[in-house]
């Protein structure tokens, strides 16, 4: 890290840092722009050239807007969640005429801090954040400017910044509710770690609709949105009696997980225990798995996401970021409801009605 400052010029942000301004202002003044005040305009070239700032080719594509370069900041690309993300991302930032960089950050601030360092100095313009790492305060004074940054998958924790989420508490609330009508009273929960705000949004979807309906029993491991937390959280939850009739995963990769330990354990899906999973993702519709889940339209949070932030890079105006909650659907499968339409439970486990698959919107 300490060869890579000293490499490295002074950049657009360092300039805007310096003059405590924002990058598009001192943007603005570089291009000679006349809306920008004789005062702030004096003190922006004088903070060029103090760090001795000069715009590199690359540079000069940043501050004409033309280098058209955006990155999209995953946790773990092998979560089918982010490559369904990054193709809807890519495909409308294509459209505009922009090329996406996809950095996989595993959750950690260090590497976020090294992606977006090294991609400002190939002239990165805006930044999709769709990880939960502790990273929003270092990748806000990276880039500078609110207007630069939009989060997607999460809420931020600062109020100035856009972001555009699924309702995680809803769609979680509405599945619990559905495993409740078929008559399961002993449901887990299997959520991520206590830093992820869309965990715990769906974590309180889950508790909120069990707190509703009577004689119920809560079961809640901590996971870290991997197939070996969902694997891990049932071995524990069935080597005691009772265990849950139903479980409910905070993503389907930790459905997949927790399917695998089910079916080492010689337990039927969804006979012995219901499954559910969130995200609503390709691999959940697979007819191997069958996954009752949340879908959370992948693709309409990347476009969203591009659209927002396109928008927000064209602006030279005030500022109001776009908060923008979109509404989930639960997707009724083979893992709730069995292969021929599965039948409900009663309130004592016994086998109830006939219920149809289908799909319905959350509320």
């Amino acid at each position: 890290m300490a060869r890579e400052s000293r490499s490295r010029g002074p950049t657009i942000v360092d300039v805007a840092q310096a003059a405590g301004v924002s990058v598009s202002t001192v943007s603005r003044v570089m291009r000679d722009h006349a809306d920008v005040g004789a005062a702030t305009r004096a003190h922006v070239r004088e903070a060029v050239d103090r760090l001795g700032y000069r715009p590199s080719p690359i540079a000069r594509a940043l501050v004409s807007g033309e280098s058209r370069l955006v990155t999209l900041l995953v946790s773990d690309i092998t979560n089918p969640f982010y490559p369904q993300l990054a193709k809807s991302v890519e495909q409308e930032a294509k459209q505009a005429g922009y090329a996406v960089v996809i950095c996989n950050t595993e959750d950690r601030t260090a590497e976020t801090r090294r992606y977006v360092k090294r991609l400002l100095r190939q002239g990165l313009e805006g930044v999709i954040h769709a990880s939960v790492a502790h990273d929003e305060q270092a990748l806000l004074s990276l880039m500078a400017d609110e207007r630069r940054v939009v989060f997607t998958n999460r809420r931020p924790a600062q109020s100035a910044v856009s972001y555009v989420v699924s309702d995680n508490e809803g769609g979680a609330g509405e599945l619990t509710r559905h495993l409740l009508s078929l008559g399961h009273r002993r449901i887990g929960f299997i959520t991520g770690p206590k830093y992820a705000r869309n965990a715990m949004e769906r974590l309180k979807g889950f508790r909120l609709a069990m707190k509703q309906a009577a004689d119920t029993q809560s079961f809640v491991a901590e996971g870290d949105f991997s197939v070996e937390s969902g694997r891990r959280a049932v071995l524990e939850w069935i080597k005691d009696k009772p265990a849950p009739t139903a479980m409910i995963a905070v993503n389907d990769s930790v459905a997949l997980g927790a399917l695998g330990a089910l079916v080492d354990s010689r337990l039927r899906v969804p006979d012995d225990v219901a499954l559910a999973g969130f995200d609503g993702t390709q691999l959940s519709a697979s007819p191997l798995l069958s996954l009752t889940t949340v879908d959370q339209h992948i693709e309409n949070l990347g476009r969203r996401s591009v659209q927002i932030l396109l928008g927000q890079l064209a602006s030279a105006g005030e500022f109001n970021p776009v908060r923008e909650v979109l509404p989930t659907k639960l997707l009724l499968r083979a893992s709730t409801l069995g292969q021929a339409g599965g039948e409900a439970l009663d309130g004592q486990g016994r086998k109830g009605a006939n219920v149809s698959p289908t799909e319905r919107p959350s509320s």
